[in-house]
C-alpha cells in the first residue's frame, strides 16, 4: 500500500502510516492504528507504575508488603510469593462471555476481581532486596527499579549488571559508579554522562575508552586529561589530590565547572553505537533495520519500540519494556522472554504465544481477554475452551468489538486493534512514568481522560535540614541516625549500604532526597521526540532530540565524527 496520512483521534494531529507499516499490520492481521505514535506510547506508559510504592498487606497471606497499589484503591493484591504459587491459576475467576455487553467492559470487570502481583519482580531471585520493582536477580540492593543482575547498589534505575554503585540511571555492566547516566562497561566513574569502556572518570561526558580524565567531553581512548587538556600522569594526579570530593562545596563547584565546559562542545545528533545498521531513534545500540527506537538494545526489523533492556527483539511495533527473544509483539507493554505473537497485552511473561487483550499472564498460549492467568491455553475471560470453540468465540468477539466498540469518556473509539482505554489503568497518571515523558498537571491529565491519585504523604519528624548538613562526611558522626529534610519537603535517611559507597568513593553527603536526585538524573536524558534542526557546523538539516531552543551545540553524525575522531 501507499503511505497514508491520518488524523490521530486523541491529539487531532496528522500522522503518516507508511507502506512498510501496512505490511506489518497485514502480517499480524490487525487494522492500522487510529492514535499517532506519541499518543500510543503515552497511552501504554499510563499503565506502568515503576516508582510509586506503598506499604500494604497481601490479600492472601496477610503479610506486610510493598505494593504498586495503594490500599485505598481496594485492589486485590497478592505478594510475589503468593501470586506465583501453584495453588491457583486464574481460571477460578473465569467468566462467560455476554454478547449483549461490550467486551472491554467485561474484561475490566474481570481485571478488577482477579489478584494482581504487588510488585513486578522475579521474587525468588532477590536476595536481601525488598524495596524494588520491575526487577530480578538482585542482591543487597535497595530502591532499584527496572533492574536485573545487580549487587550492592542503591537508588538507581534502568540497569543491567551494576555493582557497588548508587544514584545511576541507564547503567550496564558497570561497577563502583556514582551519579552516572548512560554508562556502559565503566568502573569508578563519578557524575558522568554517556560514557563507555572507561574507568576513573570524574564529571565526564561522551567519553569512550578513557581513563583518569576530569571534566572532559568527547574524548576517545585518552588518559590524564583535565577539561580536555592533555596532562602528564604526574600533573593529572597532582590536580586530583588537591580536590576534596568529600566536601559538598568542592563537589558542587567542579560539577558546575564541568557542565559549563560541556556546553562549549558539540553533541552528536543522536546517541547510539557503531554496531547499529539502518536505525533511527535515540539511545539505540546493536540494532538493525529498526526505526523510531528509544532506549533500545538489539532490536531488529522493529519500529516505535522503547525500553528494550534485554536482547533480542524482532519484528515488533509499538512494544514497550523488556525484550528477551520477543517477536511479533504489537501495542504491548512489559512483556517478553520467548514470547511471540502478543497483541494489546500488559505483562505476557515467559513462553507466551498468541495472547491478545490480556493483563499479566504467565506461560499462556491462545488466550483472549484474560487477566492474571497462568499456564493455560484457549481461554477467554479466564474460562477454558476446546480449540475449535475458542477460535469461533474469538472471531465472534472481534466482530462484536467492531460493531459495538467501547467509547471512553472523551469520545475516543476502541474497536479491535486498539490498546486498552486509559481509564482502565489501575494507576493515576501522576503515579506512572507517562508523567515523566509527557508531563501533565492534575487538571490537564483529568481533562485528557487519565486518572489521578493522591495519597496522604507519610509524616516524619526530621532531625536536620539539608542546609545544616556538614560540608564533609568526615564531620558527621552519626549520619545513619539522622532524618534529613530535603528542600522539597520530603524526608530521607542515608542507609548503610549507600554510606559505604560514599566512603569508598570519597564523596559528600547528598543534600537531596532520592526522588529529587532521580529527577535530576532524568532531566539529563533526551526526550523520545525528534526536532528539525541545523547542524551547527555544516548547516545540514538534521533530526535530533535536542529541541531548537536548547543551548547545546549539535552536529550531524558526519561532522561529529570528524570533530571527535
Amino acid at each position: 500500500m501507499q503511505n497514508e496520512t491520518k488524523q490521530c483521534q486523541n491529539c487531532k494531529k496528522d500522522f503518516t502510516i507508511e507502506s512498510e507499516d501496512f505490511n506489518f499490520y497485514e502480517k499480524i492481521k490487525v487494522p492500522p492504528p487510529t492514535f499517532c505514535p506519541d499518543c500510543r506510547f503515552q497511552r501504554r506508559l499510563a499503565f506502568m507504575n515503576v516508582y510509586s510504592l506503598y506499604k500494604s498487606k497481601c490479600n492472601k497471606c496477610n503479610e506486610n508488603i510493598i505494593s504498586m497499589f495503594h490500599k485505598d484503591k481496594k485492589q486485590i493484591v497478592f505478594c510475589s510469593k503468593c501470586w506465583w504459587a501453584d495453588d491457583w491459576d486464574g481460571t477460578e475467576y473465569g467468566m462467560d462471555y455476554d454478547q449483549n455487553r461490550n467486551f472491554l467492559e467485561q474484561l475490566l470487570e474481570l481485571k478488577n476481581k482477579t489478584p494482581h502481583m504487588s510488585v513486578d519482580t522475579l521474587y525468588s531471585s532477590l536476595i536481601n532486596t525488598n524495596y524494588t520493582n520491575y526487577s530480578s536477580y538482585l542482591k543487597n540492593c535497595y530502591a532499584l527499579f527496572y533492574a536485573d543482575f545487580c549487587e550492592n547498589s542503591f537508588y538507581s534505575d534502568f540497569l543491567h549488571t551494576l555493582k557497588d554503585s548508587s544514584d545511576c540511571h541507564r547503567a550496564r555492566e558497570s561497577e563502583l559508579c556514582y551519579e552516572c547516566t548512560g554508562i556502559y562497561k565503566c568502573f569508578n566513574c563519578i557524575s558522568c554522562l554517556e560514557c563507555e569502556n572507561s574507568f576513573d572518570l570524574f564529571f565526564c561526558k561522551n567519553c569512550s575508552g578513557c581513563n583518569n580524565c576530569f571534566g572532559s567531553m568527547n574524548l576517545k581512548n585518552k588518559q590524564y586529561c583535565v577539561f580536555n587538556k592533555q596532562c602528564s600522569k604526574e600533573e593529572y594526579f597532582d590536580f586530583i589530590k588537591n580536590i576534596d570530593l568529600f566536601s559538598y562545596s568542592e563537589f558542587s563547584k567542579y560539577k558546575k565547572m564541568s557542565e559549563d565546559f560541556w556546553i562549549t562542545k558539540p553533541n552528536r545528533e543522536y546517541y547510539g553505537n557503531s554496531l547499529n545498521v539502518n536505525v533511527s531513534g535515540n539511545y539505540v545500540y546493536e540494532s538493525k533495520n529498526s526505526h523510531d527506537v528509544y532506549l533500545g538494545t538489539s532490536a531488529e526489523n522493529s519500529r516505535f519500540v522503547q525500553f528494550l533492556s534485554v536482547p533480542f527483539t524482532r519484528d515488533c511495533y509499538d512494544y514497550t519494556c523488556w525484550g528477551g527473544n520477543c517477536s511479533l509483539a504489537y501495542e504491548t507493554l512489559i512483556s517478553g522472554h520467548e514470547a511471540s505473537d502478543i497483541k494489546f497485552c500488559i505483562g505476557s511473561y515467559p513462553d507466551s504465544y498468541n495472547n491478545e487483550y490480556s493483563y499479566y499472564s504467565s506461560s499462556c498460549k491462545y488466550i483472549f481477554g484474560c487477566s492474571n492467568l497462568k499456564r493455560k491455553k484457549y481461554c477467554i475471560l479466564n474460562k477454558e475452551y476446546l480449540k475449535d470453540d475458542y477460535e469461533k468465540l474469538r472471531e465472534k468477539i472481534i466482530k462484536n468489538m467492531n460493531e459495538n466498540p467501547y467509547i471512553d469518556k472523551k469520545g475516543r473509539v476502541y474497536r479491535y486493534g486498539e490498546f486498552f482505554p486509559v481509564e482502565f489503568s489501575s494507576f493515576g497518571y501522576n503515579e506512572t512514568i507517562a508523567n515523566q515523558y509527557f508531563i501533565k498537571n492534575k487538571e490537564e491529565a483529568l481533562d485528557s481522560g487519565y486518572l489521578w491519585f493522591e495519597s496522604t504523604p507519610n509524616k516524619y519528624v526530621h532531625t536536620i535540614e539539608y542546609l545544616e548538613l556538614p560540608d564533609k562526611l568526615s564531620d558527621f558522626k552519626n549520619v545513619l541516625n539522622e532524618i534529613i529534610r530535603c528542600e522539597c519537603g520530603r524526608c530521607y535517611k542515608i542507609i548503610e549500604g549507600e554510606l559505604n559507597i560514599l566512603k569508598k568513593l570519597n564523596l559528600r553527603i547528598p543534600r537531596k532526597c532520592p526522588e529529587c536526585r532521580r529527577k535530576d538524573r532524568f532531566d539529563l536524558v533526551l526526550p523520545p521526540k525528534s526536532y528539525n534542526r541545523e547542524c551547527a557546523k555544516c548547516k545540514r538539516e538534521i533530526k535530533t532530540a535536542y529541541a531548537p531552543d536548547r543551548p547545546e551545540i549539535v552536529y550531524c553524525e558526519k561532522c561529529y565524527q570528524q570533530e571527535v575522531y
